[in-house]
């Protein structure tokens, strides 16, 4: 049989009809918003006692958390459901008495009897519930009981004033009314509302990963460590070694140790009791919950891929991507020419200080003229040929002006676009001072 850690969490409901509150119905689950789902049809699977429509929605009236083990919750639900016959509770303490019918059988005539469950209302349910929270059975046990109907809440309470005896102050009692877990405990949209009720219950191990990392560390130097109540050496017994819940305090000790330290401060304990409920850290005497401890040391020793998950260290976030550019260069950009000498490079630098930026010459603004020029008659740009005349240079129809570029400029035209080479000039046209050229 596979040894598997206790829970992070599992838990007995009440669930109550919003069209029919006198119709109640009590399950087990460990995870109460998928649940609650199925029962309400918003998902596969569910029971049958809530599979009517005219009963639906249900509605999360309260639950019973902190089960050590799924067989301990499925235990608790069956005695929850069969109050009247169940042996955790004794004859003479029963609120709710065995019923039973009789029915005559076809075949051999005879009448035959057997048990079914009573119906039983809201203030009952809740009365039985409060009976076997002090039940020797689960009254040790490390529960707590959350509330999300206020007028639940008031019947249990009614219960309580009735009740002989009183529960554990070790079950926690919790009311939620503004989480109230309602009929539909999945958004339209399917995302998880806001934390409140049983969509803000913490179904993993989450909680217990700085315990985990820290039990972790003192392993690895357990020979360095030893044990709090006895002050013996732990390393033989590294795997069965429990350590503080405080992230503070370092203190280790022998599972077996800690058990009867915690026992013997214990006043609730007797003679025949073998597990602890609490006790205080006996380095640090922090307050401790018997079942805190155990939990980390099940998850470290029987956790596996869950425990290393817990342990890896967190991804660092992807650098984003750098959008891709929506436009590109077009091959009527302006490129300068590389000079021939030093002198071409001082007159290309006073050349760079008086000409407009490379975004401006690369502007879609660069047309064809219809002698195959290159002009520009919106930013005042145009190529000329050196060798043209001057009367020529501003004709649209002169063959002598036709241009050739170089093959860093001349990228993206056709064969017919580079003629010959030729040295290049670059025109500003002014808008009142006409055309000056530079070289």
């Amino acid at each position: 049989m596979e040894l598997r850690p206790i829970p992070a969490f599992y838990c007995c409901y009440l669930l109550r009809s919003t069209v029919r509150h006198t119709t109640l119905y009590v399950g087990s689950t460990p995870n109460p918003v998928r649940r609650l789902a199925q029962h309400n049809g918003q998902s596969p699977g569910g029971a049958v006692r809530t599979s009517r429509e005219s009963l639906r929605p249900w509605e999360m009236a309260c639950l019973v958390a902190g089960f050590p083990s799924s067989i301990a919750a499925l235990q608790f639900e069956w005695a929850w459901q069969n109050t009247s016959i169940t042996r955790h509770i004794p004859a003479g303490e029963r609120i709710t008495r065995p019923c039973s019918v009789s029915r005559r059988s076809a075949k051999t005539g005879r009448r035959r009897r057997r048990p079914v469950r009573p119906r039983m209302s809201l203030t009952d349910t809740l009365a039985n519930l409060h009976l076997l929270l002090r039940v020797d059975s689960f009254r040790r046990w490390p529960l707590r009981v959350v509330f999300f109907c206020e007028d639940v809440f008031g019947v249990w309470q009614a219960c309580v004033e009735r009740a002989p005896t009183a529960i554990s102050d070790d079950i926690a009692v919790v009311v939620d009314p503004d989480g109230r877990a309602e009929a539909h405990a999945e958004p339209s949209d399917g995302r998880r509302r806001a934390a409140g009720g049983i969509q803000g219950i913490d179904l993993g191990y989450t909680a217990l990963r700085p315990q985990l990392q820290k039990s972790t560390t003192l392993l690895k130097t357990a020979s360095k460590h030893a044990c709090a109540v006895c002050r013996q050496s732990v390393a033989p017994d590294a795997g069965r070694l429990a350590n503080c819940v405080s992230s503070e305090c370092e203190a280790v000790a022998h599972l077996k140790c800690l058990g009867e330290h915690f026992l013997a401060m214990d006043s609730d304990a007797g003679p025949e009791t073998l597990l602890p409920t609490k006790g205080k850290c006996p380095a640090c005497a922090i307050p401790t919950q018997w079942v805190e401890v155990v939990r980390e040391l099940t998850l470290r020793t029987r956790g596996g891929k869950e425990a290393e998950r817990l342990l890896r260290p967190p991804k660092a976030p992807r650098a984003k991507k750098e959008p891709k550019a929506t436009k590109k260069l077009r091959a009527t950009s302006v490129v300068r020419e590389t000079p021939a000498d030093d002198d071409a490079d001082d007159d290309a630098s006073e050349t760079d200080d008086s000409l407009p930026s490379m975004a401006t010459l690369g502007r879609e603004n660069t047309k064809r003229d219809a002698g195959g020029d290159f002009a520009s008659t919106e930013c005042g740009w145009r190529y000329i040929d050196e060798d043209e005349d001057e009367d020529d240079r501003f004709s649209d129809t002169s063959t002598a002006s036709r241009l050739s570029l170089p093959s860093h400029l001349a990228r993206g035209y056709g064969p017919s676009d580079v003629m010959s080479s030729h040295k290049m000039a670059v025109v500003i046209e002014d808008s009142d001072d006409g055309a000056e050229m530079l070289d």
